[in-house]
């Protein structure tokens, strides 16, 4: 079978948004049976499926200089991700196929891409994007545990202490999900919808399975950055504070991404759900305002956070509609094979 156009599936760090726990690997978008999953329910509808993985997961813990022992090899946030591995992968793609690429991200993965599309550079080699749980600004965040972990300012004490890699694995990991744990602010008895509310349609009897894989390390620098977004309510570059910015920006506050600034001409849409806690219907609205185009939505009332790539019902409620949206945003208009 030839496949004539490319597709490219991005699931950033984590699909909770690493808001509070550690990243998830590309192997997301195949977790479930190839009836239910994205990347299986593509590729079967004629998309050649490019999957990312970014740095830290274990898929990506390559480097020329340093080990995943060094404090430098996590010396990054979504920033980096977006400016450099984004660029980096979706440039290889991009020579490899010589075609424009359809763009799929979900939580985090949203956040690198909308960073990366008012990159002009970026955006030229992208011919439409669909994102899931769509993420520029996380003021309006309600999910209880990662509103705990904010309040203790987790990010900071993590770095205070020298703890660069943020593994919820590990021993130490998970001393840190006990800690944030009680009965009177955060019921762990049901860590899941403590972190992202709660999920209509995912499969619970799964989680033992999904533990396998899931989740991959992150890095405590991107916690932090993304608890920036939660404190200041902005969405903008890290801030490494009055002098640090000044030596990496040039300026007092770190530059903000300008949602303005990608091109009018790129087709976007949007699925997103009434009680998804990390994005939120208020953060979705203000992004959707931002953006000079008017992108294609789908809003499913009764879906949250994860529902999106995990829902047993995704196909018929979500995956039905992208797949019409990237075949018609494209797709080739002649095609044979």
């Amino acid at each position: 079978m030839l496949c004539w156009e490319i597709e490219l599936l991005f699931v950033f760090i984590s699909h909770y948004c690493d808001l509070s726990k550690s990243g998830q690997g590309g192997d997301t978008w195949f977790i479930n049976s190839a009836e239910q999953s994205l990347g299986y329910i593509l590729a079967d509808s004629g998309f050649d499926v490019w999957i990312g993985n970014v740095r830290g997961t274990r898929w990506s813990k390559g480097h020329s200089t340093f080990s995943d022992h060094d404090k430098l090899f996590w010396d990054w946030s979504w920033q980096e991700l977006a400016e450099y591995d984004l660029l980096a992968m979706l440039g290889y793609v991009y020579t490899v196929t010589q075609s424009k690429i359809l763009y799929v991200g979900h939580s985090q993965g949203t956040i690198m891409g909308l960073a990366a599309f008012t990159v002009p550079e970026i955006a030229k080699m992208i011919s439409s994007a669909a994102l899931l749980c769509p993420i520029s600004y996380l003021d309006h965040v309600s999910a209880s545990f990662v509103l705990r972990a904010v309040g203790m300012h987790l990010d900071q004490m993590l770095l205070t202490m020298g703890i660069h890699q943020l593994n919820f694995r590990s021993d130490m990991g998970v001393q840190i999900v006990d800690s944030l744990c009680d009965d009177e602010r955060v019921d762990c008895s049901n860590l899941l919808s403590s972190i992202t509310g709660e999920n209509c349609c995912f499969n619970a009897s799964r989680i033992d399975y999904y533990l396998e894989y899931e989740p991959h390390p992150s890095s405590t620098k991107n916690l932090h950055h993304l608890f920036q977004m939660i404190r200041k309510g902005t969405f903008a570059k890290y801030d490494y504070g009055l002098l640090g910015n000044l030596r990496c920006y040039g300026q007092l506050r770190p530059p903000t991404f300008d949602l303005s600034s990608i091109p009018e001409s790129l087709p976007i849409w949007m699925g997103y759900g009434g009680r998804d806690e990390l994005a939120d219907i208020t953060d979705v609205q203000r992004t959707i305002r931002e953006l000079r185009s008017t992108p294609e939505l789908v809003y499913i009332g009764g879906y949250g956070h994860i529902d999106f790539v995990m829902s047993v019902k995704a196909k018929d409620d979500v995956y039905v509609d992208l797949i019409r949206f990237l075949k018609e945003n494209g797709w080739p208009s002649s095609s044979s094979y």
